[in-house]
Formats: C-alpha cells, structure tokens, sequence
C-alpha cells in the first residue's frame, strides 16, 4: 500500500495491522476503520477524521495528530509516547491502557468529554495532575 493518503476518503477501511509506519495521512477520513494493531509510528495524521476508528493496540509513537479527530475512537492500549495531539480531539474515546508518555498536548484545550477510563491510561505525572485537576472537579 502507498504510504502517500494525504487527503484520502477511506470510511470503514480494514487496515487491521498494516504497517503504516511514516505516511502521509494528513486530512484523510478513516471515520470508523479498522486500525487494530496498525503501526502508524512517526505517520502524520494532522488534520484526520478518526471518528469511531479502531485504533486499539496500535502503534502511534511519535505520530503527527494535531487536529485530528479522534471522537469515539477505540484507544485501548495504543502507543501515544511522544506523538503531537495538540489541538486533537479525544471525546468519548476509550482510553483503558493507552500510553501518552511523552506525548505533546495541551492540557487547557484537550477534549477529554466522556472518556472512558482516561485514569487508566498513562500519562507523564504533570499531565496526569493537570487532568486530574481539570476533569475531577
């Protein structure tokens, strides 16, 4: 597969453990594919409409997401550490297990509405704090 889908429309795709290590998938639609187990390492995804994707198991290090769509997504255990989310949007999104260590993000605007198990991902220890303070009021 061309790791050039800069602007595809792929709804629904199974890319269930492709290696999509360093594409460009800035401004696809990929609203509810199959990216179980997907290697999306150092891929940029800025701009992506992941609405409802399975993304769980993935891999996202170091991944570009800023201003991704990420709503309803599957996260569970998926790989953040060190990946840009600034500006990504991670409302009722299933987050059991996903690791954000060294993930760059901004905790003031971050869209964590309905989350699902935000606690139980990792998170470096300020983050963790900052949410903490922010969405346990």
């Amino acid at each position: 597969m061309s790791k050039d889908l800069a602007g595809a429309n792929m709804p629904s795709a199974n890319l269930r453990g492709d290696d999509l290590s360093g594409a460009d998938l800035s401004g696809a639609t990929l609203v509810q594919a199959d990216m179980l187990n997907c290697d999306l390492s150092q891929a940029n995804l800025s701009g992506a409409d992941l609405h409802g994707a399975d993304l769980t198991d993935a891999d996202l290090s170091d991944a570009n997401l800023t201003g991704a769509n990420l709503t309803r997504a599957r996260l569970r255990g998926t790989l953040f550490s060190g990946a840009d989310l600034t500006g990504a949007i991670l409302a009722q999104t299933d987050l059991e297990d996903a690791d954000f260590s060294g993930a760059k993000l901004d905790v003031e605007k971050l869209d964590l509405s309905g989350a699902r198990a935000w606690q139980q991902a990792k998170w470096d220890p300020p983050v963790l704090e900052a949410l903490k303070e922010k969405f346990e009021k």
